[in-house]
């Protein structure tokens, strides 16, 4: 009977292990935060939009869901992209500022690890350029967000500029975690397929997703690059944006502040922020 227990027991422990690299990148990608609730302070219109069948898009991306705020039809518009797991919700302070300098704003919603968000924001600046009758469409991304929207801007010109808060430089730390269970101070080994499992569930290739290759390509279009110096968190070292700053070609800039945190600068020093980013929007799209 211990003996059948025993091997009842193992044989557990290795299904589990097998099965592990494939849990742990459904729990990288899946899941988000609750629906966006629409703020009572800014009249935003609900948005979903399908590419036509005659966009480049049609047969890349599905449905696009958002909102949109609109000021003067013609003025230059910004497209905003949440961070990891988060919503358009998270973008609300973005829009009120923007908004408030006269710029129309799209909120989108889109979740890929950086690989298929970027198609989602071509998609947004297609829409923009009809939604809100302009050629002059820049695109604001934190965190995740702010590393697709590189990604988008090198493969799409119809992005006039890129504002890129807290961005990442390639998701290699992310995929590396696959590797391994973290159990205390050690580390178990797991089978070598949870890369193809993460590429599987977003259906794109993730390693394949690296704006700090990519940036040189926006060139001569305008980036704007924001980081905290004491941002913490292990995909966005203040050295990423460094390396950002350093692989962009002109017009560039950089702005590290001195403290914020992840995403954090905008709260730390907002009136500095808000400045920083309508001197660059203004020149950018002027």
């Amino acid at each position: 009977m211990s003996k059948r227990v025993g091997a009842a027991i193992l044989l557990a422990v290795l299904v589990a292990w097998l099965v592990a690299p494939v849990a742990r990148a459904y729990q990288l990608v899946a899941g988000r935060s609750s629906d966006p609730v629409a703020p009572k302070d800014l009249q935003v219109e609900d948005l979903r939009f399908k590419a036509g069948a005659d966009s480049e898009l049609a047969q890349t991306t599905g449905e696009l869901a958002g909102w949109t705020v609109h000021t003067v039809h013609g003025a230059p518009a910004v497209i905003l992209v949440h961070g990891f797991k988060t919503s358009r919700e998270e973008m609300l302070p973005w829009a009120r500022f923007l908004h408030e300098a006269g710029y129309n704003v799209l909120l989108g919603s889109t979740v890929g690890l950086g690989a298929t968000e970027p198609r989602d924001i071509s998609l947004a600046v297609e829409l923009a350029r009809g939604e809100f009758g302009t050629n002059k469409v820049a695109v604001l991304g934190i965190s995740l967000g702010a590393g697709a929207a590189i990604l988008a801007a090198a493969n799409d010109p119809h992005v006039s500029a890129v504002v890129a808060d807290s961005a990442w430089t390639d998701q290699d730390l992310q995929l590396s975690r696959l590797s391994f269970l973290p159990l205390g101070a050690f580390r178990v080994p797991l089978p070598p397929y949870g890369i193809a499992a993460v590429n599987a569930f977003v259906a794109a290739d993730v390693a394949r997703a690296r704006p700090l290759d990519a940036i040189g390509a926006i060139s001569p279009r305008p980036v704007l690059l924001i980081h905290s110096a004491d941002d913490d968190n292990a995909t966005t070292p203040v050295e990423g944006a460094r390396k950002l700053f350093a692989a962009a070609g002109e017009p560039k800039d950089l702005w590290v502040a001195p403290r914020g945190g992840h995403v954090g600068a905008i709260n730390a020093f907002p009136e500095e922020y808000r400045a920083r980013v309508l001197a660059f929007l203004k020149g950018a799209l002027s």
